[in-house]
């Protein structure tokens, strides 16, 4: 077994058949102890391919658009990423919930709304602030390289597969454990500074919260997972673990949808995504 099926392995969590309320607890503290450790977690078969299926279609119709648009549900169409580029790399579409009902649902999931109140100590409610399809697709140019979403917070994010996603694909990836690496966090601001966004090219973007492998080393390295996984898979992740998609090949493409956590009971849309500058500038990295 190579060494990225073996991450796989350990930090997914297989439901039980059984629907009794021992077996659900077993799988509530089963998933909140591998969070805790690792930082990420997987669960396999959490939607069933009819319903990825569903949702993906009506997604798709809204992210593949000439160029951004504002649909009067409240949700929009915004594209990430070089936009000289085409095909287009990283279509989205934001609070996908205005316009489908699974996703609704998805959205206002309790079981998933605990699991992450578990993470934060059990102290505050949590709930989420924007769901967000994702389609990315080879356009040559290279994916942002490994990094954290901000320093000033840790957030939570519930990623679904809506599509099979193979190497090819453009799986996420995510480097086990350094969640709960505040040194790192430290160096990175305080002391490295900005790292490359895109290393190994000639392209030498900067951007504060990247690292560089040097930076990471060999033994965090050697905990990086990309997780390749069916159709329906759930992974769910800590944002103050270092993560990044990877890159998608000529014939890969990959469907996702994120829900992201932040804490707050029934918090309304919020406008992240709506404007990319803006959205840096509240990120505290700058």
């Amino acid at each position: 077994m190579d060494r990225n099926k073996q991450l796989i392995n350990k930090v997914t969590i297989t439901k039980e058949n059984d629907e009794a309320p021992m077996a659900k607890t077993n799988y509530f503290w089963s998933i909140g102890n591998c969070l805790r450790e690792y930082g990420i977690c997987i669960l396999s078969n959490y939607v069933s391919d009819e319903v990825c299926d569903s949702i993906r279609h009506d997604c798709v119709k809204r992210a593949e658009v000439e160029e951004d648009v504002d649909f009067d549900d409240g949700s929009y169409r915004r594209y990430d990423g070089p936009k000289t580029t085409k095909p287009l790399q990283d279509k989205r579409v934001y609070h996908t919930d205005c316009f489908n009902g699974d996703l609704l649902k998805f959205k206002n999931d309790d079981f998933l709304k605990m699991i992450c109140k578990r993470h934060y100590g059990d102290k505050n409610d949590y709930s989420v602030h924007v769901q967000m399809y994702d389609r990315q697709q080879y356009n040559g140019f290279p994916m942002r390289g490994p990094h954290i979403d901000s320093f000033q917070t840790s957030t939570f994010k519930a990623m679904l597969y809506l599509s099979d996603v193979t190497e090819k694909d453009g799986p996420t990836s995510y480097i086990i454990k350094t969640h709960k690496d505040d040194e790192l966090r430290r160096l990175k601001k305080d002391v490295w500074g900005p790292g490359y966004e895109f290393e190994g090219t000639n392209r030498e973007e900067r951007h504060p919260t990247n690292f560089s492998k040097v930076e990471l080393g060999e033994d965090r390295l050697n905990n990086w997972v990309k997780v390749i996984a069916k159709k329906g898979s759930l992974i769910l992740f800590d944002t103050w673990g270092v993560h990044c998609g990877t890159d998608v090949e000529v014939d890969g493409d990959r469907h996702i949808v994120v829900n992201y956590y932040k804490e707050g009971k029934n918090l309304k849309r919020s406008n992240f995504g709506y404007d990319s500058v803006k959205d840096l500038k509240n990120s505290g990295n700058v």
